[in-house]
């Protein structure tokens, strides 16, 4: 008996998908970079070049994990589309990282072998020295590649079961989780993000979010391929220089976070905020009604609020571009996908009915995954509202998850850098509010001895990437605690918003590469 569904056979690949368009449109743009076109046939090509190359001369094999380290550039296509082509699996790893952050990741994954860029091969070798890793420069298209054919990769056999990516995202542990996503998830996050925002061949797409997180690389690049788009790549976002950047590419689509949202608002109205093609921009992250409105009557666009988790694979809630809405809310869930409620509120499970609509669970750790993915529905520790209409609104984080920028900054994270502190006896990393970037990590430290509080953030600067470093940090007599021994975290929010004591250290804020002013 053969049992069939959407997602059966090699051609269901997203790299299948894209091969096609290298043949039949092999002149249309694949992106655009720094005032360089590249078609999908060269893209193509160096992909197929550089699968040569991990093959035949580093032993890369199905199933070998191969890292990428690397800024947004079309080299970066080149190197996930060749990893997967070869049915290795891609762990693409932020260039926020600390050595000591690439470092476990690239232990924990058990890489290969890495592709790195020139400007962030000094971080990967201090890494490197912590965990040996051999590396492939990338300095351009050829030179990741060599003289290998680029007509066609080398026949391996992937199925959209075989695991694609593992993409490591913070939790509420102290070391991030590594993700994994099989070929099918990928074509299924695709295929969802098409058919919710309505992409299309003429699209073209302003992309700016990191390829290694989820935002940037998932949910900016899988749907592109599906509808043969083009994305138009800058360095980092730019609240000075949006409205222009719409107007003068010709943008038609792109994706923006509170923050983003936030930053454009604070900026003076240009003649180009409203002489661009773009019609609908999606929305991470939940906006008040009247910043929305502002903001869609400034730009004369529709905002299109998502809500979804890397575990999730897919954005399960989305307020579509056409049709009736609720302002404020997520949304509504998308096909395919089911959301479970308590009641009108509460902590949020997810499940789809399509093949590979969940992802995989985490890598090298089965108790994690048999604690988040659990009797066939996915535990978000997210608190959702919901309407009679169906209607969800984001309430707050059931677990201790600090936002920054669009960045997930897990507490446990930044605690296990500051304990390991001299001095330090006791810590507590808290979220607290911050107008543009969501939320503001602040540490309260408890000492058993004497300590320089900047110790306390040269310790985070050197072990953490940036938006994880706190902005402040209070030196306090004892931890606020429950009967139970729980952490008052409400109480530490409201000392740190009520008082700021001499040992407040303010740091300058931090928000990622992506962010300009």
């Amino acid at each position: 008996m053969m049992i069939l569904d959407r997602l059966t056979g090699p051609d269901a690949l997203l790299q299948t998908v894209f091969r096609w368009h290298a043949r039949h449109r092999p002149d249309a743009l694949w992106c655009e970079f720094a005032g360089r076109g590249y078609s999908y046939a060269e893209v193509d090509g160096a992909a197929n070049r550089l699968a040569w190359a991990l093959q035949e001369r580093h032993a890369v094999r199905k199933r070998d994990r191969v890292a990428v380290f690397m800024d947004n550039c079309p080299e970066y296509f080149a190197a996930l589309f060749g990893i997967h082509r070869l049915g290795a699996v891609c762990v693409p790893c932020s260039t926020h990282c600390t050595p000591a952050e690439l470092a476990f990741q690239l232990g924990h994954a058990e890489v290969a072998v890495a592709v790195v860029d020139d400007a962030n091969a000094p971080v990967f070798r201090a890494a490197a020295e912590r965990v040996p890793t051999p590396c492939i420069l990338a300095e351009d298209l050829d030179s990741i590649t060599g003289p290998f054919p680029a007509s066609a990769p080398p026949p391996v056999d992937v199925t959209p079961a075989d695991l694609a990516t593992i993409m490591y995202t913070s939790g509420t542990t102290a070391h991030p989780k590594g993700v994994m996503f099989s070929h099918g998830n990928l074509r299924v996050a695709a295929e969802t993000a098409v058919n919710a925002f309505r992409w299309g061949s003429a699209d073209r797409y302003l992309h700016y979010f990191p390829l290694s997180h989820s935002n940037g690389g998932l949910h900016g690049v899988m749907p592109a391929i599906v509808a043969g788009a083009t994305l138009v790549m800058i360095p980092k976002f730019s609240a000075s220089r949006f409205g222009q950047q719409l107007d003068e590419q010709g943008i038609t689509f792109t994706a923006l976070n509170a923050t983003n949202v936030r930053m454009l608002m604070r900026h003076p109205v240009t003649a180009h905020d409203r002489s661009h093609r773009a019609w609908r921009m999606m929305l991470g992250l939940s906006l008040g009604e009247e910043e929305i409105v502002a903001f869609e009557e400034r730009f004369a666009t529709r905002l299109c609020p998502t809500y979804g988790l890397t575990e999730g694979n897919s954005i399960a809630v989305i307020g579509e571009p056409v049709g009736p809405r609720r302002l404020g809310s997520a949304g509504r869930v998308v096909a395919g996908y089911e959301v479970r409620l308590p009641g009108a509120v509460g902590e949020a499970a997810i499940r789809s009915s399509l093949t590979h609509g969940v992802t995989m669970g985490y890598f090298q750790d089965p108790e994690q995954t048999a604690e988040v993915y659990r009797d066939g529905w996915l535990h978000t520790g997210d608190v959702l509202r919901a309407d009679a209409d169906g209607y969800l609104w984001f309430v707050e984080r059931a677990k201790d998850m600090i936002k920054r920028s669009g960045f997930n900054v897990a507490p446990a994270e930044v605690e296990r850098v500051i304990e390991a502190v001299p001095g330090v006896r006791d810590v507590v990393v808290v979220g607290v509010p911050d107008g543009v970037r969501e939320e503001a990590v602040v540490a309260f430290v408890v000492t058993d001895g004497p300590l320089a509080v900047e110790d306390v953030l040269e310790a985070c600067r050197r072990e953490l990437a940036g938006y994880k470093v706190p902005g402040a940090v209070h030196v306090i007599g004892e931890i606020p605690r429950s009967v139970l021994g729980k952490v008052d975290r409400n109480a530490l929010r409201a000392a740190h918003t009520a008082v700021e004591p001499p040992s407040a250290i303010r740091t300058a804020p931090v928000a990622g590469a992506q962010l300009d002013s």
